[in-house]
């Protein structure tokens, strides 16, 4: 079922819960592969085996995912909160 907006009866509307998720960039630039590969090219302009760059590299990548996971984890009292949404068309904010 759609959602409609009480105020102009238009039916573009935007959860909030959906908006400003501040880690899709970060996500996409800390993938286990690119920081084993960064890893692998420090260790090369260094002469270090390489092999300690990847290991350096997704022990840090699998760090940042855990504690990305932590913090991404909503409390309890907005699990239980009604959902907000935005109209696309007035820009006014409503909860059903």
């Amino acid at each position: 079922m759609q959602t409609i907006c009480p105020y102009c009866h238009s039916s573009r509307v935007m959860n909030n819960m959906d908006i400003g998720n501040p880690f899709s960039i970060f996500e996409q630039l800390c993938t286990p592969a690119a920081l084993s590969g960064l890893g692998v090219s420090i260790c090369r302009y260094y002469k270090i085996n390489s092999a300690i760059g990847v290991v350096v590299g997704t022990a840090l990548a699998s760090a940042i995912s855990l504690a990305k996971d932590k913090l991404q984890q909503p409390p309890l009292i907005t699990l239980a909160a009604r959902p907000s949404y935005t109209c696309n068309t007035c820009s006014k904010t409503f909860s059903i």
